[in-house]
């Protein structure tokens, strides 16, 4: 890769109310500062050191642009393709978002049913927490609502990644 690099000096004087630049070698000014040159004068000088790089450094390939994309390019965008199944899904398929809701309401009525269990106050009074049945019943929400939630999030995640590579090949990333 190449580099260039360009010093500029900026002077304040109190003469004038400008700022000055004005490209000067490094050389110049290194020597300059090192052999004490005119540091007590009634201008103050500053410098500016930028470096511009020019080209890619070898090796690295350049970004590929679908057909599509290119200018002039006759193929419509994969969105305005016709044909396949709606946005991409096949038939039969459950949404990622339908998973990811199931999950959270079978997490929320779990954990529900933890704080029910521990307080002994039935929120809709079906079941009194005098019966037989109130801890089994709230015991299943528990032990089966906990992994259930996990695993409808974990599917949840799986379709999504899914709908994502298939989205990425019909935009010709892949």
């Amino acid at each position: 890769m190449a580099v260039a690099a360009v010093a500029v000096s900026a002077s304040l004087c109190s003469s004038s109310d400008h700022l000055g630049l004005r490209p000067t070698s490094v050389n110049h000014h290194l020597g300059r500062s090192l052999l004490g040159g005119r540091i007590a004068g009634r201008c103050r000088r500053r410098r500016l050191m930028v470096l511009a790089a020019a080209g890619k450094p070898p090796g690295e390939a350049e970004e590929q642009v679908p057909a599509w994309a290119k200018p002039g390019a006759e193929e419509p965008p994969p969105w305005e393709r016709k044909g396949g199944a709606v946005q991409g899904q096949e038939a039969g398929q459950v949404p990622f978002y339908a998973y990811l809701l199931a999950s959270a309401v079978t997490a929320i009525a779990a954990i529900g049913s933890i704080f029910e269990y521990t307080n002994q106050r039935p929120v809709f009074g079906i079941v009194g927490s005098d019966s037989a049945l109130y801890a089994p019943l709230l015991g299943f929400f528990v032990f089966t609502g906990i992994p259930t939630s996990g695993f409808l999030w974990f599917k949840a995640v799986q379709t999504a990644n899914k709908e994502a590579e298939e989205q990425d090949r019909r935009d010709g990333f892949l």
